[in-house]
């Protein structure tokens, strides 16, 4: 059985880290909190909650778990945590979003 707190806690942190982005990015997303979570849906929301590790935890108020709106999430959650998707972030454990690397410091810069 899974956990109703990992199927949320990796839901909302999918929701908010890549709702724009193709099912592959989100599901990326997904599996780098399971990754980090070494794979125990016990641990999935002690890592959502670590500082600094999300950008938007702590920060905004993700959807509730009844939400319409987060349905799809909860379902693509289910499908990670029994390992029923690829892995599409071929196995890192951290991610970067590329349109924050004029934020983060790019190496090509302009002279």
């Amino acid at each position: 059985m899974i956990e109703t707190l990992a199927l949320t806690c990796l839901a909302q942190t999918m929701f908010m880290e890549a709702r724009g982005e193709p099912q592959a990015g989100q599901i990326a997303v997904g599996m780098v909190l399971y990754r980090r979570a070494d794979f125990n849906p016990k641990r999935v929301c002690s890592e959502m909650a670590r500082p600094m590790q999300f950008s938007w935890y702590g920060k905004l108020k993700p959807p509730e778990r009844s939400s319409y709106e987060l349905r799809p999430f909860i379902l693509l959650a289910q499908k990670i945590l029994t390992f029923k998707v690829n892995d599409t972030s071929k196995g890192a454990n951290h991610f970067h979003e590329k349109s924050n690397q004029s934020l983060m410091g790019s190496s090509n810069q302009s002279k």
